[in-house]
C-alpha cells in the first residue's frame, strides 16, 4: 500500500502525546498537521455549570407565588403548565447547546475548515428540525391557554420552578453526561453519516494491531521479530515501531513505491509473519513490512517497518463513488479520518501490551514528498 505526498505538523488527539519536530521521546509517536484536531477541552462544561448553578440559585431565592383557580381556570392552568414546563427544557437544551458551541468554535479552523456555518450546524443538530416545531408547538398552545389574562399570571408565576429545572437540566446533560453528547461523539449533521471511523478503528485494531504488534502464545512481540530481523538481514532498523500512516484523504494506493520517485522507498522484506487460525481460516498470516526509505539528497537510508491502513479506502471510495445513502462529502470523509486517528490512538495507548511498538501518523496528502516525511520523521524520533 502506498499513499500521496505529505505535509507533517504536529498537534495533540487522543490522550498520548505527540512529538514535536526534532525533538525525542520514548513515547508512541503521533506526528499529525495543522489539520488534526486537537482534545476538547472543558470550557463547554463550565459554562454549563455555571449557568445551571445560576438557574438553581434564582429558583431558591425566588420561590413562586401561588394564586387560586376555579372552574374552567384550572384546566387551562394545568394545561398551561403542560407547555410552559416542556418549552422549559427546549430552552434549556438550546443553552446546553449553546455551551457546546463555546467549546467547538475554538476548534474552527481544524474541525470545520474555518466555516462558522458549519460550527452552527454541527452543533446545533436538527436532523428532522424537531426542536423548531416544538417551540412553535408549545408557543401556540401556551398562547391558547392564557387567553384568560389569570391563567397566564397563574402559569407566569412559577418562573423560578423552570429555571430550577433548567438548570438542573444543564447540569445533570453537560456535565454529568447522562446521555452521549452529539458533538463529542462526531455524529455529523445527517442520520445517514454514522461514526464510521469510529468502526473502523475498532476494527483495524482488533483485526490486525492486536494480533501483529504485542507477544502471544504464539508468536513473538513486533519488537522482538524486528530484533530477529536486524540479526538475520545485518540489516540496522532506524526504529522497532511499526509507522502506521493515515492520510488525510484516506487514498490508499497498492504500494508506497508508486507515490515517489523510482528508488526513494523500496520494499525489502516481511519479518516472521505472526499466523494464526481466524475466521473461518487456519494459519492465517498476518506481515510487518520493512521499506528501505531513502529521499534525495540523503546521505544514507534508513529502514523502517509502515503500514497504511487498507481499511481508510473505504471512506475514500465512500466519498468518490457512495451512492445516495452511503455518499460522504470531502469534508465528511476528513472527519471521519480524524476520528479513525484519535480512537485508534486511545485504544493503543490503552493496551500495554502495545507499549513502545507504533507511531501513528496522521498526514495531509497533497503535494509533498512522502520519502522525506518518513525520512525526517524517524530521524527526529530515532532512539
Amino acid at each position: 500500500m502506498g499513499s500521496l505526498g505529505l505535509t507533517p505538523q504536529t498537534d495533540y488527539f487522543g490522550k498520548t502525546k505527540i512529538h514535536e519536530p526534532k525533538k525525542t521521546s520514548s513515547n508512541p509517536v503521533k506526528q499529525e498537521p495543522s489539520g488534526m484536531p486537537k482534545n476538547r477541552g472543558y470550557r463547554a462544561e463550565i459554562l454549563a455549570f455555571t449557568i445551571g448553578s445560576g438557574l438553581l440559585l434564582i429558583a431558591f431565592l425566588f420561590p413562586p407565588v401561588k394564586h387560586e383557580g376555579h372552574g374552567s381556570q384550572q384546566i387551562a392552568v394545568q394545561v398551561g403548565f403542560l407547555m410552559w414546563f416542556g418549552m422549559t427544557f427546549v430552552m434549556a437544551e438550546i443553552i446546553r447547546r449553546v455551551c457546546l458551541f463555546s467549546e467547538e468554535i475554538f476548534h474552527l479552523r481544524t474541525r470545520y475548515d474555518g466555516s462558522i456555518s458549519r460550527v452552527v450546524l454541527h452543533v446545533f443538530n436538527s436532523r428532522n428540525s424537531a426542536n423548531f416545531f416544538t417551540v412553535i408547538i408549545l408557543l401556540s398552545l401556551l398562547f391558547i391557554s392564557s387567553s384568560d389574562p389569570m391563567v397566564m399570571t397563574e402559569i407566569s408565576s412559577h418562573w423560578p420552578t423552570s429555571f430550577g429545572l433548567c438548570g438542573l437540566y444543564i447540569i445533570f446533560i453537560s456535565v454529568v453526561k447522562l446521555t452521549e453528547n452529539l458533538v463529542d461523539c462526531e455524529v455529523l449533521l445527517d442520520d445517514r453519516v454514522m461514526a464510521i471511523g469510529h468502526g473502523l478503528a475498532y476494527s483495524y485494531y482488533y483485526g490486525f494491531l492486536k494480533i501483529i504488534l504485542p507477544a502471544s502464545e504464539n508468536s513473538q512481540s513486533l519488537r522482538d521479530r524486528a530484533s530477529h530481523f536486524e540479526f538475520e538481514e545485518k540489516i540496522q532498523l532506524a526504529s522497532k515501531k511499526m509507522l502506521i500512516l493515515i492520510p488525510d484523504t484516506c487514498f490508499c494506493t497498492p504500494s508506497f513505491q508508486d507515490m515517489v520517485p523510482c528508488g526513494q522507498i523500496e520494499r525489502v522484506k516481511t519479518l516472521e509473519d505472526v499466523i494464526i487460525c481466524r475466521a473461518g481460516m487456519r494459519g492465517r498470516p498476518y506481515s510487518a513490512t520493512v521499506y528501505l526509505i531513502q529521499p534525495e539528497g540523503s546521505k544514507a537510508p534508513v529502514y523502517v517497518m509502515m503500514e497504511m491502513p487498507s481499511i481508510l479506502f473505504v471512506l475514500y471510495e465512500m466519498n468518490t463513488i457512495g451512492h445516495t445513502n452511503s455518499k460522504l462529502t470531502a469534508f465528511e470523509r476528513t472527519q471521519q479520518a480524524q476520528a479513525f486517528c484519535r480512537v485508534l490512538g486511545r485504544l493503543l495507548e490503552d493496551d500495554p501490551s502495545c507499549k513502545d511498538m507504533y507511531d501513528i501518523i496522521y498526514f495531509k496528502d497533497q503535494n509533498a514528498n512522502l520519502a522525506q516525511m518518513i525520512y525526517d520523521h524517524v530521524q527526529n524520533t530515532k532512539q
